[in-house]
Formats: C-alpha cells, structure tokens, sequence
C-alpha cells in the first residue's frame, strides 16, 4: 500500500503538473488542483461510505463540474497545448483525491514520519530511472537548488508528514478543503509576480471550484435529539 500510495500522491501527478504547468498559467494550474476534493466525492460512491456524497454534497459535485465546464469551455477552448495542460493537471488532481483515500484506508494507523518518507524513498527510486533517460547538462543556479531545496524539504516531505496526520484525523475529503486556499494565492501572486490575467472563463470557474468544493466536504448537519431544544 505504501508502493500505491506513493504512485498516486508523487510518481504520478508530479511530473503530470510540471508537464501542465508549461502549457497554462499558475492560476488556472490552481484551480484545476482544487477539483480534487470532488474527485473524492466521487470516489467515494463506490470505495468509503463515509466520505459520500448526497443531498448537498452531491450539489456541489455538480457546482464543481460546472466551474471546470466553465473553465475549460471559455479560456481554453481551441487551444490544443493549453487543453492538454490542463488534462494532464486534471489528472494529477485525480491522483491527489485517490492519494488520501488509499492513505485514509490502509496507512492512517502507521507513524506519518515513517510513512511518509517510505513514500518519498519509493517515489525517488521509481522516477529515477525515467529522469537518468534525460540528465541535466549543467548543475543548476544557486537560486534554482535553494528552491529545490525547499520545495523538497518543507513543501513535500513535512507537508506530506502534517497532511497524512490530518487526513487520518478528518478523512480524505475535509483535509482537502486545503485546496481551497491553493487558487486564491495562486491567482493573487500571479497576477502580481507573474503578471497573468485570468480570463473570464478562469474568474467563473475559480468561484464555481471553490463553492462545489466547499458544498462537498461540509459535513452534514446532525438532527437534534427529541426533546432537545435546539
């Protein structure tokens, strides 16, 4: 399960967002990341109970397909490279919804250090092979292996440590909301480092993502008993 699992959160939707990040803008790359707390919503109809969607949950699956409708529909339709772009982010969310379930389900009870970094050993050694078919031809700047550093350091293997204790606490779904944060900083610093303008179709889909999102992982109100006043 740890081999599954390192498939699914790193081998597999790293590469795909690097490959997509080349073909559209960092904000649409975040909004197309947050659809994964629907892609457990809908994993969810056939492997946890728990984590289904009815009733108000399931209108924010709905609300979500419409916002990535939206997206694609009106900023990138016609544009085959930015299509495959996001395709290949799409799947990565994809992938980053079947993560925290496979987590949730069979490793939420092992130590998230030990885990994770089993994970992240795993990970290096089946994408090595396939970076050692492309080496780099020169070391990289300074700046580039500080970030490298950091990426790797305190943005995958501590979050990845902090996130898998969260979703054996919450579930996959809720500590997924993390993504609802994700395309409003995205959109933000790209605007003002990048200078990226979103599209309408981005600016509609960004609000859809995020309320389907939101509808989907609220978790349902609770009757009070009889007789309670409440």
């Amino acid at each position: 399960m740890l081999a599954a699992f390192a498939v699914a959160e790193i081998v597999v939707p790293f590469p795909l967002i690097a490959m997509g990040e080349q073909r559209v803008d960092s904000s649409l790359a975040a909004i197309l990341i947050a659809t994964a707390p629907l892609f457990v919503a809908l994993l969810a109809l056939r492997f946890d109970a728990s984590e289904r969607a009815g009733g108000r949950r399931l209108a924010g699956l709905i609300v979500g397909l419409l916002g990535v409708i939206a997206l694609v529909g009106v900023d990138v339709a016609g544009r085959t490279n930015e299509f495959f772009g996001v395709a290949a982010i799409l799947t990565a969310a994809f992938c980053y919804a079947v993560g925290p379930m496979v987590l949730k389900r069979h490793l939420a009870d092992l130590d998230p250090r030990a885990s994770m970094g089993a994970s992240l050993v795993l990970a290096a050694g089946l994408l090595a092979p396939v970076a050692a078919l492309d080496p780099p031809t020169a070391w990289p700047k300074a700046s580039a292996t500080f970030a490298l550093l950091g990426l790797g350091l305190l943005c995958t293997a501590a979050a990845l440590v902090f996130f898998s204790a969260l979703i054996a606490e919450v579930g996959a779904g809720r500590a997924l909301v993390v993504t609802y944060v994700n395309p409003v900083v995205a959109v933000a610093l790209g605007m003002a480092i990048l200078g990226e303008r979103p599209g309408a179709g981005a600016l509609a889909g960004l609000v859809l993502v995020l309320l389907g999102s939101w509808l989907s992982t609220r978790p349902a109100l609770r009757a009070a008993p009889a007789g309670d006043p409440r």
